[in-house]
């Protein structure tokens, strides 16, 4: 998707006023988690009611001092959430007015009086709204000693509002800690919404996921959160962190007042988990819909409060169609872009997070898998202020960077605790903008992450693909991945001599003749076995096997792969290389196919996606 599509906003539909993350674990006893209690005495209930009508009174002020907007027609919906319109916004998505003097200058009041509440009574209520609203003035320290100096019988909301600001202050880890705290003693209501998918899965997806056992929803649980981390070259999961703030938002919001006039419902909350705060408020007016007449002859009231969301949101959380098998996904089949997500995040690390070109393959190293990344960060787009020249040249230039960070990164998809996890993963890290990284593992399961990161500038680069090694079973043949050299590469004879010369993008011009490296393998293989290499038109499938190429390719020498004589414990490896050029095809996205074929056995097939240009 272009990276110019945006977060959407929000607004009621109908006529009426628009009042406008460590993983936590699922296989805690229930036993753990107690039921809320009630902290405030009953000679403290007149304090908070007080507090009530001022938060009330403040959100209507606030309401009242948002500049209306006239306009001639409705928006159009993309999407609908109960009451709530959603509609896709663009650069207009940060076109709302400065908040009013006099509305943080009652925001200072209200603080002031529920800072003063909070000293005389110990009650939820009081002490979430004072810390929200310290945040919202921008109070970070302030709303962290409220929240460490918190003594309520209900501790779990204390931890989630420690949490709630330090993820605010970016200090991912730390937040993460303290969620796991709240979890320990969750309410079982709560602990059903944050700690289920509610929402950020589809409907079928979600109840898919509660017919699983325990054991395998806090497995899955953990994979998903793990796996929608945005930036590994990041302590902590700020998306993660993310995720459960909001449901601090969410419950401090059921029994108050909102910018929107609005009561709170499950289409709020559903609003709110999946797209993120707002960053801004609006109004607009229909006065075409203000002369129809309403209920019992009133005009309508068509003024409606629209909440705006980051426009460099991007959908981060990993699909939920690839969770059972995430080592199988192809890097075309995992795209981050904001239009199609279902929920949205923006790191403010990061806030421009853009597409990194890069080739990733795997090759056997006797009992350990090699895995091989090239990277480089995508050419600017043509709507980037950046312009150097039209992406998908192949002369475009890389974008101006200052000093970066970079890795690549193995995420196992079958580890369980976050303890094994960690054991498991593994990394190698840089500080070059371009290169190629190798690094070695264990055979098993794998997401890899190629990430480039620059801190100065708030920009981040990422690749990420599905990479698997099952056990070579003795009579079979294997294939390692399909690697493209550089335009110029001198011709290698061996993987060794190919390493540093590893194209960096799959994109290859009309008509080049380029070099593809490969390995083959076999133990106690002692025939001939037949090779192909062909091409489709398009990306390959997931999970899809190669039976007929729309065109064979021939190389400019025979490939010929033949083991010599091995007994059924010997492993061999054999490196080819070949000189290769496509026919004269229509520029667009292709894929690269290598079967090797042993008589009476079950073909090794490989692919790889390519994009020919002009």
């Amino acid at each position: 998707m272009p990276h110019a599509s945006r977060r959407p906003s929000s607004v009621l539909l109908g006529s009426t006023i628009v009042g406008a993350a460590a993983v936590l674990s699922l296989a805690m006893p229930r036993s753990a988690f107690a039921a809320p209690r009630q902290t405030v005495p009953p000679d403290s209930s007149a304090l908070v009611k007080e507090a009530h009508k001022r938060q009330s009174d403040f959100e209507l002020f606030r309401q009242s001092r948002i500049p209306v907007v006239r306009e001639g027609a409705g928006h159009r919906c993309d999407a609908n959430i109960g009451r709530m319109c959603i509609w896709f916004g663009g650069e207009e998505e940060t076109d709302f007015p400065p908040e009013a003097p006099e509305v943080s200058q009652a925001r200072i009041q209200l603080i002031d009086f529920l800072s003063d509440a909070a000293k005389k009574i110990h009650d939820p209520w009081i002490t979430g709204q004072l810390v929200v609203y310290l945040v919202e003035a921008h109070r970070y320290p302030e709303a962290e000693r409220v929240a460490r100096s918190c003594r309520l019988t209900e501790s779990w909301w204390c931890s989630a509002l420690l949490g709630y600001v330090l993820h605010l202050e970016h200090e991912y880890i730390s937040a993460q800690a303290a969620f796991d705290h709240a979890a320990a003693t969750l309410p079982k209501k709560e602990r059903e919404k944050w700690l289920t998918p509610l929402y950020i899965f589809t409907d079928k997806a979600e109840k898919q996921f509660k017919k699983g056992k325990p054991a395998e929803q806090a497995r899955e649980w953990a994979l998903l959160w793990r796996l929608s981390d945005p930036l590994y070259l990041v302590p902590g999961n700020d998306r993660l962190t993310d995720h459960f703030a909001r449901w601090v938002e969410a419950y401090n919001e059921q029994d108050a007042a909102n910018p929107q006039g609005l009561l709170w419902a499950d289409d709020l909350e559903e609003t709110l988990i999946r797209y993120g705060r707002d960053i801004g408020w609006s109004r607009t007016f229909n006065p075409a819909a203000s002369a129809r007449m309403g209920f019992q002859g009133r005009v309508l009231d068509t003024r409606q409060v629209v909440g705006h969301q980051d426009p460099h949101s991007r959908g981060y959380l990993f699909p939920e169609e690839y969770l059972k098998s995430p080592s199988d996904i192809p890097p075309e089949s995992w795209i981050t872009a904001p239009r199609d997500s279902r929920t949205w995040y923006a790191p403010p690390y990061a806030p421009d997070f853009r597409e990194l070109e890069s080739q990733v393959g795997r090759f056997r190293r006797g009992d350990s898998m090699m895995v091989v990344g090239a990277y480089e960060p995508a050419p600017p787009k043509a709507a980037d202020e950046d312009v150097g020249a039209p992406a998908g040249t192949g002369d475009s230039p890389m974008p101006s960077l200052g000093p970066v960070q970079s890795g690549l990164f193995l995420i196992p998809v079958d580890s369980g605790t976050e303890a094994e996890v960690h054991d498991s993963a593994v990394a190698v890290r840089g500080t070059d903008a371009a290169g190629v990284f190798t690094l070695k593992a264990p055979p098993g399961r794998y997401v890899s992450s190629l990430e480039v990161f620059d801190p100065s500038q708030k920009r981040a680069w990422r690749a990420r693909q599905g990479v698997r090694q099952d056990p070579l079973m003795p009579g079979l043949v294997a294939v390692s991945d399909l690697m493209i050299l550089d335009k110029g590469a001198p011709f290698p004879s061996s993987l060794q001599d190919a390493i540093p010369y590893i194209r960096r993008n799959v994109r290859v011009k009309r008509g080049e003749k380029f070099t593809v490296v490969w390995e083959a393998y076999g133990v106690g293989v002692k025939q001939p076995a037949q090779v192909t290499l062909g091409f489709t038109e398009g990306l390959p499938g997931f999970l899809t096997r190669v039976g007929k190429f729309l065109g064979i390719l021939k190389p400019d020498r025979p490939v010929q792969i033949s083991f010599s004589e091995a007994n059924f414990n010997q492993e061999q490896t054999l490196f080819r290389a070949v000189n290769i050029q496509l026919p004269d095809l229509e520029p667009g996205e292709y894929t690269l196919h290598l079967r090797v074929d042993l008589p009476g056995r079950t073909p090794a097939i490989v692919n790889r996606p390519i994009v020919v240009e002009e």
